[in-house]
């Protein structure tokens, strides 16, 4: 099995095993950055104690394994003497530092479709994350969940998730989200003043789940943040990279899903895609036989869709985008997504930017 579960004191974390390793994007670093600069805090001796490039932090990077994450927030907590650090950067997230995921969500256009949005696809970007979204609860639920080795300190992490989350929604809707309930996975603090100052509800500690509980009638709340071409534009690019985009095709837009999380699609194998899915290579290759592929068309499928995300919504050059697909040369990609698609990865550049234009 690639992953296993342990509770702690009534929380559940994910212990990681060979094969499986819980990453966050880049863009959390971004974050950290803001908050410390902010503060005028020098980010760098920060990230460079805790491994992490201070000038790596766009989305196509490489993601970071979610212990070091949890250990840049602590540092930055330690070194601004601040035990709310994580409430705080949530509370003063920059929006201009968005990720695509987020400037999607508040795009949408209310508080439901966005938290939708927000739930369909996080996994596949956060893969430290595991979300839950419960709209047709009383009351509503949405939780994030992070995975992670059994008694790590993740106190800050979940107080950001958390933050962030209810700061967003207000910020969105220009009103306060009528919370009952938030509850977290680590141990209660010694002291939860801002915590409870800023959720203002009932406050659960050592919960199974990192959750808001709020009033269902806010799903409805309009997001005065809605831009509903935005939305299509990036809810579509999402679903480009993410998606076979046919729902007979389920176990194959599965496999590719996998494939494109891999670090390296280069030596990304059946073995290794079974194992994440907890199958038997035999299984999987029955399984995507019987849709009619086989596990080298299914990778080449990944490759181009992931290719196509990357042209359209970012700058990495072509030989960057080239490598990070596994091809050793341009011209080798170059060929392959011709076959694909019919034109130049170049082409298919220009053509999707003349018509966001």
């Amino acid at each position: 099995m690639p992953r296993s579960f342990a509770r702690t004191k009534g929380a559940l974390h994910l212990v990681s095993e060979p094969g499986f390793a819980p990453s966050l994007s880049p863009r959390f670093a971004a974050y950290v950055r803001d908050y410390l600069m902010d503060r005028e805090v020098n980010p760098g001796p920060i990230f460079e104690a805790c491994d992490i490039n201070f000038n790596n932090s766009e989305e196509y990077d490489r993601p970071l394994p979610v212990e070091r994450v949890a250990s840049l927030f602590q540092r930055a907590a330690e070194v601004t003497s601040n035990p709310f650090m994580g409430l705080s950067m949530g509370q003063d997230f920059h929006y201009e530092s968005s990720s695509l995921l987020v400037v999607a969500m508040v795009a949408a256009p209310s508080v439901g479709e966005g938290l939708a949005f927000l739930n369909a696809y996080d996994q596949y970007i956060d893969t430290a994350i595991k979300t839950d979204f419960q709209p047709g609860y009383s009351p509503a639920q949405f939780s994030a969940d992070l995975l992670h080795e059994a008694g790590s300190g993740m106190v800050q992490l979940n107080d950001y998730l958390m933050g962030f989350l209810v700061q967003t929604l207000n910020v969105a809707t220009r009103s306060r989200i009528p919370l009952l309930e938030v509850t977290f996975q680590h141990d209660k603090p010694n002291d939860i003043s801002e915590l409870q100052s800023f959720f203002n509800c009932q406050l659960t500690f050592e919960s199974e789940h990192n959750s808001i509980r709020f009033h269902p009638k806010f799903l409805n709340q309009p997001f005065l943040t809605s831009n509903k071409l935005l939305f299509r534009i990036l809810a579509s690019a999402m679903e480009t990279y993410f998606s076979l985009g046919d729902e007979h095709q389920g176990f194959v837009s599965t496999v590719c899903r996998h494939i494109m999380l891999q670090e390296s699609m280069e030596y990304t194998d059946s073995e290794s895609i079974a194992q994440r899915l907890q199958i038997s290579p035999r299984t999987l290759r029955r399984k995507l036989a019987e849709q009619g592929y086989t596990f080298q068309e299914a990778k080449n499928l990944a490759r181009e869709r992931r290719a196509k995300f990357l042209l359209a919504n970012s700058k990495a050059s072509l030989t960057d985008i080239a490598f990070e697909l596994g091809y050793s040369e341009l011209s080798a990609f170059s060929r392959a997504f011709r076959s694909w698609v019919g034109e130049t990865p170049q082409s298919y550049r220009e053509s999707i930017k003349a018509l966001l234009q």
